[in-house]
């Protein structure tokens, strides 16, 4: 879960009063018989089969179009077709005007090609700084300034970012205000709005119909595209397969809170950064934590648990970045500073058609604050684990792969979900356990270490990494999701 510094929490923000895109959906028909109950997350949706969810009316497919001249891009990329613009979502409550930010690339690249989503985490981080950060064509400096990176993930894939949930990033509802019914509240009502946010995109444009689709992300994204993908997976097994889900890859993902709380204090140890005393005293300070979750006082686990991991840090490490223990700076803190003034440029407003509404990195560690509506709405999810039942049936049903940094030193660190792995059980754990560690390399030299397989289950470590691996291993970042969606064995 990737958090950060107060000057990013966007607070006192104007409220928009001007007319949104659109506010209205076409061809909707809610009926009593298109009800489900999604049992895992506790979701009743109503939504009939064959309706087609979260068209706009009166917004051709033209309107979306990014204006590429507005936003200055390198000469390598300068005609990529891309689109932009919001979806609306939350079909029970229309009055909240609830919508969703999407900005999709399209492949650099000739041939059919698959649909990645891409979602961050947080909870509140926008999905734009992946694009910008990360993973783009291309990618922000800290001028100001767009550079080609031929290590996007467009080589190999349409791209699309999904401000996710509403109150991150572009994404945005009526109901502004923190304690606003607009928000999400558990991840069911996130996976229930998004699902609807990914119908209004593919609606949007219908040249995806047939794609393959694979869901990626990172951090705090390994709650979001659990639950996401196994909402789908319900929708299918009633006979609904209008997304053709083919897999999901997690990188550094917390889908067991608790367990990867407790990792951190090894995996610390094991670099040499804490002594055994210090170690002993983290796991002595972390049994509050855990009677906190088995009492599932969650609000107070977080807490507890938050607060041993920033003591770590803070008095016993003393570096300035967590999520790369090699870095000498917070990097990635000051480029959101730089994210947020180039994303609330007028000009780049207009190229992807937000309007005059403002941009905001709304996630964040600890209390969250009124301009972090996002995890002051998700602070009970913050320790409650993905059910095994989930994540195995998941894994049972669609190619699965986990990737983790080397260098990563937080709660998120490659140690947590390897004891996931260990006490997990799936239909495929004796083959998974039973195969070789492969040493993966590109080019000649070796990226990271993998495990499994590509056409079911893999797990693998990026080798000279942290949290963010694309940012930190362009070219193995890329050569890893061709591999995976292309079913080629590392």
């Amino acid at each position: 879960m990737y958090g950060t510094t107060e000057r990013q929490g966007e607070k006192g923000l104007p409220r928009n009063n001007s007319p949104p895109p659109s506010r209205s959906l076409t061809g909707l028909l809610v009926s009593v018989m298109g009800f489900f109950m999604f049992g895992m997350l506790g979701v009743v949706i109503l939504l009939p089969r064959g309706a087609p969810v979260a068209a706009l009316e009166g917004a051709p497919r033209h309107q979306h179009l990014v204006d590429n001249k507005n936003l200055d891009l390198p000469e390598e990329v300068s005609d990529l077709t891309m689109y932009a613009g919001f979806v609306p979502t939350n079909l029970e409550k229309p009055e909240l005007d609830s919508h969703l930010f999407y900005w999709m690339l399209k492949s650099q690249t000739e041939g059919p090609k698959p649909l990645v989503i891409w979602l961050n985490g947080g909870p509140g981080a926008s999905s734009l700084t992946g694009v910008l950060l990360e993973l783009g064509p291309f990618l922000l400096e800290r001028s100001g300034e767009l550079k080609y990176n031929e290590f996007g993930w467009t080589q190999e894939a349409h791209v699309v970012a999904i401000d996710n949930p509403v109150g991150a990033g572009f994404s945005y509802t009526s109901s502004e205000e923190v304690d606003g019914e607009g928000y999400v509240n558990s991840l069911g009502e996130m996976a229930e709005q998004l699902y609807i946010g990914i119908f209004g995109i593919l609606d949007l444009h219908p040249w995806l119909k047939d794609s393959p689709i694979f869901i990626a992300g990172e951090s705090y994204a390994g709650k979001y595209i659990p639950a996401i993908s196994h909402y789908i997976l319900e929708k299918s097994r009633e006979g609904d397969d209008r997304v053709n889900l083919k897999g999901i890859a997690i990188g550094n993902g917390e889908l067991k809170p608790y367990t990867a709380y407790a990792s951190t204090p090894d995996y610390l140890r094991n670099l040499g950064l804490i002594d055994v005393k210090q170690q002993t005293w983290a796991h002595e300070a972390l049994k509050a934590c855990k009677a906190q979750v088995d009492a599932e006082e969650w609000i107070a686990a977080f807490e507890t648990c938050q607060g041993i991991e920033d003591h770590l840090f803070a008095e016993f490490v003393q570096i300035p970045f967590i999520y790369d223990i090699r870095e000498k700076t917070d990097f990635f803190t000051d480029l959101t500073a730089v994210a947020t003034d180039w994303l609330n440029k007028p000009e780049v407003h207009e190229a992807l058609n937000v309007g005059d509404r403002p941009w905001r990195q709304s996630d964040g560690q600890g209390p969250s604050s009124i301009g972090r509506p996002v995890p002051e709405h998700l602070k009970l999810d913050e320790m409650q684990d993905i059910p095994d039942s989930v994540i195995t049936d998941l894994i049972d049903s669609y190619r699965v792969m986990l990737y983790s940094g080397q260098y990563d030193g937080s709660s998120c660190n490659f140690l947590g979900t390897e004891r996931m792995l260990d006490d997990l059980v799936w239909e495929g754990k004796d083959d998974y356990e039973a195969s070789e560690r492969h040493v993966w390399k590109v080019d000649g030299s070796v990226a990271g270490y993998a495990k499994g397989s590509t056409e079911s289950f893999s797990y693998v470590l990026v080798a000279n990494s942290g949290h963010l691996v694309p940012t930190n291993q362009p070219e193995n970042a890329l050569d890893m999701l061709r591999r995976f969606i292309n079913n080629e064995e590392f």
